[in-house]
């Protein structure tokens, strides 16, 4: 070889190399933002949405025997009310102090964020509420009521009967003893001091857990309480947990007087602080938010004027990965499919950003197609803790549309459309079968035309007989490919009448 040749031979091969390594860096970098920018939308759309459910109550208290107001709301990722094309169906269900428990079901319209229910106050105590959305599509929520006895009517009387100027000696002598039976009266089912000091001793780490009032206490207390009702929050920084302080008092009355409750945490923004249980009212409310996925603690430290704390004075409260969905990891708007393909698809748990995050406990994932001729395998799976993605695999029968649905519990469904399409296949089918015919000048007998007749009959016959029961069966990528289609046909078209009474006798036709 001349000097020069090797020269260009030299110096031109590793260019060639180099140009295609960067040409496939830029292909790949490329593809990368694509799916980036497909998933940021996604995240986007599911954040407009409604992402979960909140539940208001008109006042924190309510007095035993009255109806309680709530309102059930669909709020998205900012806290701000949304709507769905279609009705929302949510069960309610209510847990009082004595463990009974109590359930219905709001519905809310069509077009509409909110629907409101009311509930009877039936029990002394703390009652624990908590709303899910009937498909689980939505975060669930919860919130507290501290009901109340009602103020006695004959302890305002007696009262004012003992500051009466003209009380006699002897009614003034009376009046110790008739105060006494009043108070005892208003405990009709009232603790001892050995068990009102259990109650003390038991921590309120979680409501389900702690030991809760039944009866009034002899002495005015404070009760701190995690009223959000679901067991882990977005570490978002806009998902909140609710934190109430109840105050509980012999008599049944309000705070006399502003209680200032100072609060601290260990994670993320907590406010208003510090909380104040109003002149007249029995609770305050605070909230918790977080951007870490970590276990949070509240802690009640301080209140003016001092009131002893019920219980413990310390709530754990668990933040989890913002988690908003589970979706397809692609940059295609519309997955285009060949009947005989067997696509893989990677979906994975993303956040609000659209970017795939872990997750930091084994979570169901649902896939289903709205389309029967378009199978997924799997259809049903756990991904477990620490990770975040799987793939699962897309096979056609037929041509046609069809919306993929993939999601997990609490969360809404995230769909991307799939076209399947036949004309690659029949095209390449009717080549082969035409090739085969053409090649069996000795095997089929007559004109040219004839047997390419014959060929492209019988490569229909063997393509359908393998596309519906050879390659369903197949994990080979071999099988799946176009090539093999025209491989098939060519020999369907060279066994000619051979492949017709094959398929007679595995349908059933000949014996």
């Amino acid at each position: 070889m001349p000097a020069c040749k090797r020269s260009y031979v030299f110096f031109g091969l590793p260019l060639i190399i180099a140009t295609w390594f960067l040409g496939a860096a830029a292909l790949g970098g490329s593809q990368t933002a694509r799916v980036q920018t497909q998933m940021q939308q996604m995240a986007s759309r599911a954040a407009a949405s409604p992402i979960k459910l909140d539940l208001q109550t008109d006042s924190g208290s309510a007095t035993l025997g009255s109806k309680v107001s709530l309102r059930v709301s669909m709020l998205n990722a900012d806290n701000q009310p949304a709507t769905w094309d279609h009705p929302c169906t949510v069960n309610f269900e209510i847990t009082f102090a004595s463990k009974k428990v109590e359930r219905d079901a709001v519905i809310i319209p069509k077009g509409q964020s909110s629907a409101a229910t009311t509930f009877v106050a039936s029990e002394y105590g703390l009652a624990h509420l908590r709303v899910a959305e009937s498909t689980d599509s939505l975060s669930p929520a919860g919130n507290t009521v501290f009901i109340v006895n009602p103020v006695s009517k004959q302890g305002k009387t007696r009262t004012k009967k003992q500051t009466s100027k003209g009380t006699s000696l002897h009614e003034f002598r009376a009046v110790p003893r008739a105060r006494a039976r009043l108070i005892f009266a208003s405990y009709p089912a009232s603790v001892s001091s050995e068990a009102h000091l259990a109650e003390q001793q038991v921590p309120d780490v979680a409501p389900a857990a702690a030991v809760l009032p039944t009866a009034p206490p002899e002495t005015p207390q404070l009760l701190l309480v995690n009223s959000t009702g679901k067991d882990e929050i977005l570490a978002d920084g806009k998902d909140f947990a609710r934190v109430r302080v109840y105050y509980m008092s012999p008599n049944g009355k309000g705070a006399p007087n502003d209680i200032r409750l100072w609060m601290t945490w260990s994670n993320g923004k907590f406010y208003p602080q510090p909380m104040i249980i109003h002149q007249g009212e029995f609770d305050a409310e605070g909230k918790l938010i977080s951007s870490s996925p970590v276990e949070a603690s509240v802690s009640l430290i301080s209140s003016a004027p001092h009131i002893p704390v019920q219980g413990s004075s310390t709530l754990k409260i668990s933040f989890a990965p913002p988690i908003y969905g589970f979706g397809p990891a692609t940059s295609e708007t519309v997955l285009k499919l060949c009947l005989i393909d067997r696509e893989p698809l990677v979906g994975c748990f993303f956040d609000d950003q659209g970017r795939c995050i872990q997750t930091d406990r084994k979570r169901h994932v649902n896939v289903s197609s709205t389309n029967p001729s378009l199978h997924v395998a799997p259809d049903s799976f756990d991904v477990l803790a620490n990770d975040g993605t799987a793939t699962i695999f897309l096979q056609p029968t037929w041509r046609g549309t069809a919306s993929l649905e993939m999601w997990t519990p609490g969360h809404a469904k995230q769909r991307i459309a799939v076209e399947v399409s036949i004309w690659l296949v029949v095209t390449l089918c009717l080549i082969g079968g035409a090739i085969g015919g053409i090649a069996a000048k000795d095997k089929l007998k007559g004109s040219i035309w004839w047997r390419i007749f014959i060929g492209i009959v019988a490569a229909i016959v063997l393509v359908w007989l393998c596309v519906y029961a050879v390659i369903p069966q197949s994990s080979s990528v071999i099988a799946h490919s176009l090539i093999s289609v025209l491989v098939v046909g060519i020999v369907g078209g060279y066994a000619g009448t051979h492949v017709l009474d094959f398929a007679a006798k595995k349908l059933g036709v000949l014996t």
